[in-house]
């Protein structure tokens, strides 16, 4: 049997003390407060080690006997409907640390259910990332590294090529087998303009809406392929693009910022850095990671919405376009957030080509490989042809702009 009393009063404890002591200690053990054992060592002057009152069996911390006798006599002590009561708060308390007991176990089954789809997350990653090494040797060989002296560099922008949309219209008509063919065609123009005007280094910037996307239900349906097979085919268009540039240029840097196509959820629900496109970009830098001339330059990426590209020593700044609108104001806005003055902004978003310029800063706006036809397009009585925009620039910046456009 213990002294109550004296055990309390050699610890320098009130009952009303003792008791929130064991209150802090139970939620202590069922994590409903976050002090430590030395802060409630602390809290009420007792001179313990945290580990030793984790680890007590000793009064004033026995949950055994010292404590049952205590309630006992506190009981012992009050007239029978004190004593019911006291009993109820007691069955109410038990009730609740039962409730919290069956929660943290839930939110511990919740946690180690959420690590074990994460682990197997990074196993998928990882060997897909083998997998695309290895399609990547097979269907893109090296080739020897063309040498080029001129110091001309080239912006070939990739906008909005809504890869897996499908329409066909009095307007226009597209799907991923056109998208293939305007890709070529493409592709034959960058290599004309490079060779003409004697290009060592190419850009390659994907502005975003790489896919079509499953946004919006319209989008939906219109797209014959679903989104895991539109990233597929996407990735080996863009792969297949850079690749043909690395026989015919010195160096070719491929940049990739996110659209808004390529969101997993709805704009409300969707996640800042959640983009689809971004898993494009990162499946085109392991399925040519082997080709000695191409480099990835995602450690260029200010935001994923946001590429730095330094070319002939300048500064320029790719975005979607999707938050930088085509005037004075987007332009500013887009400066005063970045803390420093690029030269040119590429974008796209739009669906068509455009050009701006506000206190020496020029908005470089290209069109889309899909052009115009779909439902959207029709009913907002939009029409345009598809296109794409490559730039020539130098030291002083930029040379020229070639509008192509690709019906």
């Amino acid at each position: 049997m213990f002294d109550i009393s004296k055990t309390l009063k050699d610890f320098n404890l009130s009952e009303e003390q003792y008791e929130e002591f064991l209150k802090d200690c139970s939620n202590k053990t069922y994590k409903i407060n976050d002090m430590d054992w030395s802060e409630i060592c602390e809290k009420y002057n007792i001179d313990w080690s945290g580990d030793t009152l984790r680890k007590s069996c000793q009064p004033p911390l026995s949950g055994s006997s010292f404590v049952k006798q205590y309630y006992e006599e506190k009981i012992s002590k009050g007239s029978s409907t004190n004593e019911e009561e006291y009993l109820k708060k007691l069955d109410e308390k038990k009730r609740e640390i039962e409730r919290l007991k069956i929660q943290y176990r839930d939110e511990r089954n919740a946690w180690s259910k959420q690590n074990y789809s994460a682990a197997r997350l990074d196993t998928t990653l990882t060997l897909l990332g083998e997998k695309l090494k290895k399609i990547g040797m097979v269907e893109f060989t090296p080739c020897p590294t063309p040498i080029i002296s001129n110091e001309c560099e080239m912006i070939v922008c990739l906008s909005d090529l809504h890869i897996g949309q499908t329409f066909e219209s009095f307007v226009g008509e597209y799907n991923s087998h056109i998208a293939k063919e305007r890709l070529n065609k493409y592709l034959n123009k960058v290599i004309e303009v490079g060779t003409r005007h004697e290009i060592s280094k190419v850009h390659v910037v994907g502005l975003g809406d790489l896919i079509s996307g499953s946004i919006h239900r319209t989008i939906a349906v219109t797209n014959r392929e679903n989104v895991i097979e539109q990233v597929k085919v996407a990735t080996e268009y863009i792969a297949s693009f850079c690749y043909e540039l690395t026989k015919k240029f010195s160096t070719v840097q491929f940049s990739n910022v996110v659209g808004n196509h390529s969101r997993l959820e709805k704009k409300e629900d969707a996640l800042h850095d959640e983009r689809l496109d971004d898993i494009i970009g990162w499946a085109v830098n392991l399925t040519l990671s082997h080709i000695e001339n191409f480099h990835y330059m995602n450690h260029r990426m200010l935001d994923n919405g946001i590429a730095d590209l330094s070319v002939c020593g300048k500064t320029y700044i790719a975005v979607h376009g999707d938050y930088d609108a085509q005037s004075n104001q987007g332009i500013s806005n887009l400066v005063m957030a970045l803390g420093f003055r690029p030269l040119a902004i590429i974008k796209g978003h739009m669906h068509h080509s455009a050009y701006t310029e506000f206190n020496g800063v020029k908005m470089i706006q290209s069109g889309t490989l899909a052009g115009s036809g779909d439902s959207y397009t029709i009913e907002k009585r939009l029409t345009g042809k598809p296109s794409q925009t490559i730039l020539v620039c130098n030291a002083k910046g930029i040379d020229c702009i070639y509008n192509v456009e690709l019906d």
